[in-house]
């Protein structure tokens, strides 16, 4: 007999002698699904790498999160070795597995026909009527930002045998039966480094494309290959009860830890800066002192923030990550006392740069991104010292992470803004992706593949010595490995400010103060922008997509963004000490609303009705366990707008002005907005 899981909602067998990988059964319906055993090239010949039999190596382990992992030992034919480790939950149906190759002798992963030659797993679809691919990295210049799109896959598509990205690719029965597989990286649509591979009989093949590994790598017992991880789940029932677990797995099985899942409300320094700049034409650092930061930290405070970030600037150097003490002179000790006292995190900047003058730089010169053997030209890092990018995909990568660790027992941060980190631009021989015996395009792309990954283990690495670390990877630009690998340990920074004047065609020029940023300014355009990309949150908890909306006293912008920002994205920035305190004060008050039940929201799978920025748009985020969470509507004319929750709310409702809300018999409310010519949002709060 082979070895099975058996968890509450599933059945897993590992498979042998090539008939699959893993037989998955769903309970209590009996529906199964194999998935097919990895090949790869070795030495020139394709390998099904399928043991006749599995052992397990140790007594499974229940991680942090719940989650309990097994690992599994076999041997096929012509001496390799191959460890499976699978993680399985009670409560989710979602499993993650990944392998690894060994080899009784030294062997070498080759690539005969030029690209990579590895199929790391499939299935077949045949049993189901409908299939669509989940691409969760299109940059859409529109809203300059990220956006997900579900796009359905016709049989065409598989006749003509078509190459999907995804990351997910999902399939159904109707409303009978759900499937999903995902692999766990990051790239930019349509740039893939492994792709869904579909054939006319509705099979599909998940396949390395490029970067996942190196030709020539040599595997033994000491170099095992090892996969990145992988994703499947089945489910009785409709897509959105798919994406309802699937959204519960990522929210709380899928991160070690959950400090990046919890629902704080954040403030960042940067929009002030930018302010300065483009405003009042002053430099970006000119107000980064200890002064200006308590001015801050009382405005937030009142407001109810909850972690202060100071962007970038607050460092004497990038690569060290030494406070800079001419701006800080007691090194942020009270910067740190004054969020103690508010019962306030502090966050900090930080990018893959090294000053020239750093001693991080100095040390790890050898692991600066370079190009064609050439580094480029060091450039000043926001008005600070010019510095050099270094590659995270290299020995660097430790030390890095290591910077952060010591700095959070120097200042007491906890919140690691990332920010900058392209995708591309190294093809060293002398880093972590390749020697003098690959091409430089090799090289390149093994960087591209590998940077998730490093990224990932960096963030493991901090979340491992600093408790309730939260590691956020500015994502608000094009070309940056946005995916599933880094969700496993960090968060996102969603969107900044939207489009700039030439996503839109727009001179500079024709910009009156010069700001390229069109919606820099507060009122309801900017909150179009920012909630578009909350279609994610089907699948993706927007508790993870940190956005950041103003505060200004301008035309109930205040309720706007505050009915914006308990959808989940959860940021305010901006100039917070020129909010007068009553507008202040009346965020606070909206904030502490909406904080009694801010958790339950967070684990509600959103449900919408009308078009963002349309008349009418309304997002329900209601627990239906019990009740509570929040509905916000939102409108761009006067007039009276009704809803009717889809699930049964919890009283007492609290609620913004000029809104009625009655419980109908079924227990379900309905609720009647009338809007002025000013208002554009209103919140409701059940439970509060």
């Amino acid at each position: 007999m082979s070895p099975c899981i058996e968890t509450p909602l599933i059945s897993l067998r590992l498979g042998t002698s090539g008939a699959s990988l893993l037989s998955y059964t769903v309970k209590p319906s009996g529906r199964s699904h194999d998935l097919a055993p990895p090949t790869i090239e070795i030495d020139g010949s394709p390998h099904v790498l399928s043991p006749g039999s599995w052992k397990l190596r140790a007594k499974p382990r229940t991680l942090a999160n719940g989650v309990i992992e097994h690992v599994f030992d076999g041997s096929c034919e012509d001496g390799l070795i191959i460890a499976l480790t699978v993680r399985v939950a009670d409560d989710s149906p979602v499993v993650r597995f990944r392998y690894t190759l060994a080899c009784d002798r030294p062997r070498r992963l080759t690539k005969t026909q030029g690209q990579d030659a590895v199929t790391h797993t499939g299935l077949s679809l045949a049993s189901l009527s409908d299939a669509v691919e989940l691409r969760l990295s299109e940059f859409v210049d529109m809203v300059h930002g990220y956006v997900p799109n579900e796009v359905q896959i016709a049989q065409k598509e598989f006749d003509a045998s078509v190459n999907v990205m995804g990351p997910l690719l999902l399939a159904g029965d109707g409303d009978r039966h759900q499937v999903l597989l995902a692999y766990e990286h990051g790239s930019t649509y349509p740039d893939a480094y492994l792709n869904f591979a579909l054939s006319p009989d509705r099979t599909v093949a998940l396949r390395g494309v490029k970067g996942n590994y190196l030709a020539g790598q040599e595997v033994n017992r000491e170099s095992p290959f090892e996969s990145i991880w992988f994703e499947f789940a089945a489910v009785d029932g409709t897509r959105d009860d798919l994406a309802g677990h699937y959204r519960h797995f990522v929210l709380n099985r899928f991160a070690k830890s959950d400090a990046t899942r919890r629902p704080h409300i954040f403030y960042n320094t940067w929009n002030y800066q930018e302010r300065l700049f483009n405003w009042h034409k002053r430099p970006y650092l000119s107000e980064m002192n200890q002064e200006r930061m308590l001015s801050e930290i009382e405005a937030a405070a009142r407001m109810g923030i909850e972690v202060f970030v100071i962007d970038t600037g607050w460092y004497a150097r990038t690569g060290d990550w030494q406070v800079d003490l001419r701006r800080f002179p007691d090194g942020l000790k009270s910067i740190k006392a004054k969020l103690d006292e508010h019962g306030m995190r502090l966050g900090l900047w930080f990018d893959n740069a090294a000053a020239i003058s750093s001693q991080a730089f100095l040390a790890f010169q050898n692991c600066v991104m370079s190009k064609d053997g050439k580094i480029g030209e060091p450039h000043p890092i926001w008005e600070t010292e010019a510095s050099h990018r270094m590659c995270i995909v290299s020995r660097y990568c430790d030390a890095w992470a290591d910077q952060m660790i010591r700095l959070h027992h120097e200042t007491g941060v906890t919140y690691f803004k990332w920010d900058a980190i392209g995708q591309y631009g190294c093809d060293s021989c002398d880093h972590d992706h390749g020697t003098v015996e690959h091409s430089p395009r090799e090289r390149a792309e093994r960087f591209s593949f590998l940077l998730p990954i490093y990224m990932a283990r960096a963030a493991t690495r901090i979340a491992a010595a600093v408790p309730g670390a939260i590691c956020d990877f500015d994502m608000t630009e094009s070309h940056r490995c946005v995916g599933l690998a880094f969700l496993e340990a960090g968060k996102f920074f969603l969107i900044n400010n939207g489009p700039y004047s030439w996503d839109y065609n727009i001179p500079t020029s024709r910009m009156a103060d010069g700001n390229v940023n069109l919606f820099f300014h507060p009122g309801p355009a900017r909150t179009w922008f920012m909630r578009y990309p909350l279609s994610y949150d089907r699948w993706i908890p927007s508790s993870l997509l940190l956005t950041h909306y103003l505060p200004d006293d301008a035309d109930a912008n205040q309720e706007n963004a505050v009915a914006s920002l308990a959808l989940g994205q959860h940021g305010i920035w901006g100039d917070l000490p020129a909010v007068s305190l009553e507008g202040q004060q009346r965020i606070g008050h909206m904030l502490d609303q909406y904080k009694r039940v801010r958790e339950d929201a967070t684990a509600a799978s959103p449900v919408r009705q009308g078009v963002v920025g349309g008349d009418g748009e309304v997002h329900e985020k209601l627990n239906p366990a019990n009740g509570r969470g929040v509905v916000c509507m939102f409108a761009g004319h006067p007039g009276r707008y009704t809803y009717v929750t889809q699930h049964c709310p919890i009283f007492p409702a609290w609620h913004h002005d000029g809104v009625e809300v009655t419980r109908l018999a079924d227990g379900r409310a309905k609720i009647e907005a009338v809007f002025g010519e000013k208002d554009k949002g209103k919140l409701i709060v059940f439970g509060a």
